[in-house]
């Protein structure tokens, strides 16, 4: 089997949540033993970390060169798989493997809802938080959405990061499967094992607060902004010998170090376990989309952390997809296919779909600070206003029992939603499905018929106008050389 991956960009390690998801998924394929090509438009130079791959192969390709695609396809022998990382990935290059490849799978990776945080943000307030901008959904009519709901309809299968995502798309009648991250969790947190006794020894030693981003992604700049303008004043009067120190790149001019406040801007952070230094990560995420990387990489760390509704989101223990988490976890079989709920204890089963009503419940944002005291998280999210947000970081900061639940409870859903195995066995099950039904999936499937009918139509006359362009643009080039 061969498997194709097709990004706008190669992926670097510690750079973002999803890059370190597309390391996850070739390395799951790379494991299984799949045949992967990793197909991008960017220069071959910034190859560098996907490189130490061996097994993997590497192909520049831009999708507006259309005979350049194509000869990088006919070097793949008949590829059962294509994922595209983004809607964006999907809408430059699906067309050339539907064409090119029928009866190959097509896989969209759904980081997170552009769409989404988008809607979100242009109903911010004043507020920290408000239960507008938490129900919010993407609408029909507006470009953003309108380009995601067209790359899900094309696509075979949906890979999601949020169980919440999930509920929103699945009215369009497509498979999805949850899938987080690729993390090692195999260190258990119990008495017997000295080395976890160490790490939440550390309460005693580590100091400060910390919050970690790109500040280019708009989210990042308005949770530092809220920081050093609403959140921190309150902090640092409570807790005058904390600081707090900003982890990012792209800092803006108006984000300058206050060393006498303790607002402290410290660059690129080299080393993700850095974090397990700090005693309490700050997160007060005010809109946004999918999983939070921040906040697993803070957990990775045994690192509690303080954010909002939005930031918790896809991140509880409980699981709208717990039967699928049951079956993995209690089954434990190596054949995929042997994943069924039906193999499970009559009790399991009851629990399980206990649990993903509530959280289906939990996710109309209705009855939300109530049915939040119920739910399971490594450390603070209920948090709706400054004051609240400032006073939950500082009993963080200063209860040990309370900072050292908040660590239980953060690898208790490291290893539920996040673990290596648990999300491979996940992914490969809903891939091999996939495969097997996919002739009958498309027969039945109308609404995706009728989008590719359009879609084909209007790429193969876009891609034939690129190519012309670039074409055009290199002729000029060599005429302007001859004169």
């Amino acid at each position: 089997m061969n498997f194709c991956y097709f990004s706008q960009l190669w992926p670097k390690q510690s750079f973002s949540a999803a890059h370190e998801r597309t390391f996850g998924i070739i390395e799951r394929f790379i494991h299984n033993n799949i045949k992967t090509y990793y197909i991008t438009p960017q220069d071959k130079k910034k190859a560098e970390h996907i490189r130490q791959y061996i097994d993997l192969k590497c192909h520049q390709a831009d999708p507006s060169n259309t005979s350049r695609v194509n000869h990088v396809l006919s070097r793949i022998q008949s590829p059962s798989v294509s994922v595209f990382d983004t809607h964006v990935s999907e809408c430059l290059y699906s067309h050339y493997v539907h064409q090119v490849f029928q009866n190959c799978a097509k896989v969209l990776d759904l980081q997170d809802l552009h769409s989404l945080r988008l809607k979100r943000e242009n109903l911010l307030t004043s507020e920290l938080m408000n239960k507008e901008v938490l129900k919010a959904k993407p609408e029909l009519g507006d470009e953003l959405t309108d380009k995601e709901m067209a790359a899900i309809i094309r696509s075979d299968l949906i890979i999601a990061c949020s169980d919440y995502e999930m509920e929103l798309i699945k009215h369009l009648n497509k498979k999805v499967q949850l899938v987080t991250f690729f993390y090692p969790t195999t260190r258990p947190l119990d008495e017997e094992d000295k080395q976890a006794i160490e790490l939440k020894q550390y309460h005693y030693k580590r100091r400060h607060f910390v919050f970690l981003g790109n500040m280019s992604h708009r989210p990042n700049y308005d949770a530092v902004k809220r920081l050093k303008d609403k959140i921190w004043p309150i902090i640092v009067k409570a807790l005058p010998q904390a600081q707090l120190h900003i982890y990012g790149s792209n800092f803006p001019a108006e984000f300058k170090t206050d060393e006498y406040n303790g607002f402290i801007c410290k660059g690129l952070m080299k080393e993700i376990d850095i974090l397990g230094k700090y005693r309490v990560m700050l997160a007060p995420l005010r809109f946004g989309a999918g999983v939070k990387g921040k906040i697993t990489d803070a957990w990775r760390e045994m690192l509690p952390v303080i954010t909002t509704p939005i930031g918790a989101e896809g991140l509880f223990l409980e699981s709208s997809q717990a039967i699928k988490y049951e079956c993995v976890n209690q089954i434990q079989s190596k054949f995929y296919s042997d994943m069924e709920p039906d193999r499970l204890t009559p009790q399991i089963r009851k629990e399980s779909l206990e649990e993903e009503n509530f959280m289906k419940e939990y996710y109309t944002y209705d009855n939300t600070e109530e049915m939040a005291k119920k739910l399971t998280f490594g450390g603070s999210f209920n948090n709706w206003t400054d004051e609240q947000f400032a006073d939950e970081a500082i009993k963080m900061y200063q209860d040990e029992q309370l900072w050292f639940n908040a660590v239980d409870n953060s690898q208790k859903i490291l290893k539920r939603r996040m673990d290596t195995i648990v999300n491979e066995k996940l992914l490969m099950k809903a891939i091999s499905e996939t495969q097997t039904n996919l002739a009958s999936m498309r027969r039945q499937d109308i609404l995706q018929k009728l989008t590719w009918s359009e879609t084909l139509r209007s790429n193969y006359h876009f891609a034939k106008y690129l190519d012309e362009k670039r074409k055009n643009l290199e002729l000029t080039g060599k005429l302007k050389q001859i004169n």
